[in-house]
């Protein structure tokens, strides 16, 4: 049966004008934030839709946090033994938006999918299908995500038979490509540290979109690899219903259409309404979710915290690679330094442990700096060698900087201390260029 799997999600295509019509039918109720009628409303709907559907024990879930009340929506497809997948949107509004687009389109794709996955005969794991209410909490400075806090507390016990949430937000514009957005989010038992979906994670939700013929881009479509880095080094304003599941301990993946170099541009405005946003877009959402969520719920269960890899090429490596390209890096410098006399080979060793301490404390930003200076630094320069060596910190503080003035960030992840030990190491990487010292048996005069 689960060879048959991908063929079966191919075949099952998302119907992306039914999801276009949830979207509409949500956005005419016309702005409903968390707590009002209307977002009661929208839930009632939601709800009628998953019945529709074929889900079954669907149910309202009411919670009140920071004194306002909100009702989520819950249904189930069972599967074999206790794990279960969480899939969810969340259907309330930011106050004064119809939120066709967000998350309006996201809600469709649930629905969609729902209905898609329900046609099969037999699953491995659970399905727990969520629209939750009071994401857009943050109107009431006093919480966030409200919604999927309360749907995570309600679980009790029952949440460690969690394997995944996959979080689909803002979704079916036409300028946009279906991503995943491993965005960190500040660990609350750890102060300066975060969670990020474990690398497991993500990887089966690369391979599933994938084999759904509907591939995830990591981040954004033009500046993949910079953005890894990058969000390991700002800290990122925006944030979905996965925030909730992160910060619990539990791995989530947020799903988009928008990025950094293709955001929504009617996000949280009186436009955001069902003309701007296409069926077809929310068709190629849908199918990207049946693939994660199909392998999801096959994949064996790994760490729940797994903060430190890279994406590249569709793959996810871990751990054990970054270290071993850290050290592969710093090995020409220091055999170079070797040879050079006048204590530049100490000079280069403190260089390199201060590159050390940088990546112990982050993997992935010190690699993106270092990696090519290091390189450089023990070989022969040739002309735009140390041009090219530091453009990846440039292409680093560019994007940071843009990403500030455009209200994306607000602040960075590494303290003082961190920064000060790497701006050190990046000035030795330079002091003592190969060449410019005596090498040993040679006299000079």
């Amino acid at each position: 049966m689960s060879a048959l799997l991908p063929v079966f999600l191919i075949a099952a295509a998302i119907d992306g004008q039914a999801a276009l019509r949830h979207a509409s039918a949500l956005a005419a109720l016309g702005p409903h934030p968390w707590g009002s009628p209307r977002a009661l409303a929208a839930a009632q709907y939601v709800a009628a839709q998953f019945r529709e559907a074929g889900l079954r024990d669907v149910r309202l879930q009411d919670f009140e946090a920071a004194g306002i009340h909100g009702v989520n929506v819950v249904a189930t497809l069972p599967g074999a033994g206790s794990e279960f997948v969480v899939i969810g949107a969340h259907h309330d509004t930011a106050p004064g938006a119809p939120g066709a687009y967000d998350d309006g389109g996201g809600v469709g794709v649930v629905i969609e999918a729902a209905r898609v996955l329900a046609r099969q005969r037999s699953r491995a794991r659970t399905l727990v299908f969520v629209s939750w209410d009071g994401e857009e909490a943050w109107f009431t400075g006093r919480t966030t995500t409200a919604g999927s806090r309360a749907f995570i507390k309600q679980l009790g016990a029952g949440v460690r038979d969690m394997v995944a949430a996959v979080d689909v937000e803002m979704c079916g514009w036409k300028g946009g490509a279906p991503a995943v957005h491993p965005v960190p989010y500040a660990d609350p038992l750890q102060p300066g540290r975060f969670q990020v979906v474990p690398a497991w994670v993500l990887s089966a939700g690369l391979r599933g979109a994938r084999s759904a013929g509907s591939p995830l881009r990591l981040g954004d479509p033009l500046v993949s690899w910079l953005y890894q880095p990058a969000v390991r080094t700002f800290r990122v304003q925006f944030y979905g219903d996965d925030l909730s599941f992160e910060q619990a301990g539990l791995p989530a993946l947020l799903l988009s259409d928008s990025s950094f170099t293709a955001f929504y541009p009617w996000y949280h405005q009186p436009t955001d309404t069902a003309d701007r946003i296409h069926a077809p877009a929310l068709a190629r959402m849908g199918q990207a979710v049946l693939g994660v969520v199909d392998e999801l719920s096959r994949v064996k269960r790994g760490l729940a915290t797994e903060p430190h890899w890279f994406a590249l090429f569709g793959r996810v490596v871990g751990w054990p690679v970054l270290i071993g390209l850290a050290l592969l890096s710093v090995i020409p410098g220091l055999a170079k330094a070797s040879s050079v006399r006048g204590g530049v080979f100490g000079l280069r060793l403190f260089q390199a442990a201060l590159f050390g301490v940088f990546f112990w404390r982050h993997p992935v930003p010190a690699l993106w700096i270092f990696l090519l200076p290091n390189v450089v630094g023990g070989l022969p320069r040739r002309r735009g060698g140390v041009a090219v060596a530091v453009l990846p910190l440039l292409a680093l503080v560019v994007l940071g900087t843009v990403a500030w003035l455009r209200g994306f960030v607000s602040g960075l992840w590494t303290e003082g201390w961190e920064l000060a030990i790497a701006g050190l190491a990046f000035a030795l990487m330079w002091a003592a260029p190969p060449g410019a010292a005596t090498t040993r048996g040679r006299r000079t005069g």
